[in-house]
């Protein structure tokens, strides 16, 4: 019996995706999740153990991953790992850019340094302009584009107190 809805196959046999922030938590779930659908996952992040225990972890259960170290905030980085995804796998048809951090603890908004401030914004916020103006052309090569989600966080829609950078960027991310 149909219930009237197109029944889709979830799979993501022969697609490939880039994570950022992939060495913990959001992240480091939502690369297993692609790769256990049948994705080949470019993990990025800055720590460079974590990624590589990761990436190890999903080869042995039978998936596709590479480590791929990354400054998110720094453009020649972030293109350098759309190109050597594409190298690896051939194509880009996934992104799912959650990079986040970089602030202070929390700290009132007149003590906040600068510099930490900065900091949030470009591992929060540029570093999604950054992934989707690298990512964009490469899914375009396709002919067939493909799929981008940028994570943002309820902090994104309500002020959060003492975390001027964190909440400013995920606002910039839901626009």
């Amino acid at each position: 019996m149909s219930d009237g809805l197109q029944q889709t196959d979830p799979s993501l046999r022969g697609k490939v995706a880039i994570v950022t922030g992939a060495s913990r938590g959001i992240g480091a779930a939502t690369a297993r999740a692609f790769a256990d659908a049948g994705a080949a996952v470019a993990l990025a992040a800055r720590s460079e153990h974590e990624l590589t225990e990761l990436a190890a972890a999903i080869s042995v259960a039978g998936g596709r991953a590479i480590a791929v170290p990354t400054d998110v905030g720094n453009a020649d980085a972030v293109r350098q790992l759309v190109e050597r995804t594409v190298e690896t796998f051939g194509t880009l048809d996934l992104a799912f850019n959650n990079a986040a951090g970089g602030g202070p603890p929390p700290t009132p908004l007149a003590d906040v340094p600068v510099d930490a401030y900065d900091t949030a914004i470009a591992i929060t916020l540029r570093s999604v302009f950054l992934s989707m103006k690298f990512e964009i052309p490469a899914m375009l090569q396709t002919g067939e584009g493909g799929a981008i989600v940028n994570m943002s966080s309820t902090a994104g829609l309500e002020a959060v107190g003492g975390l001027a950078g964190y909440v400013s960027a995920k606002h910039g991310v839901i626009g």
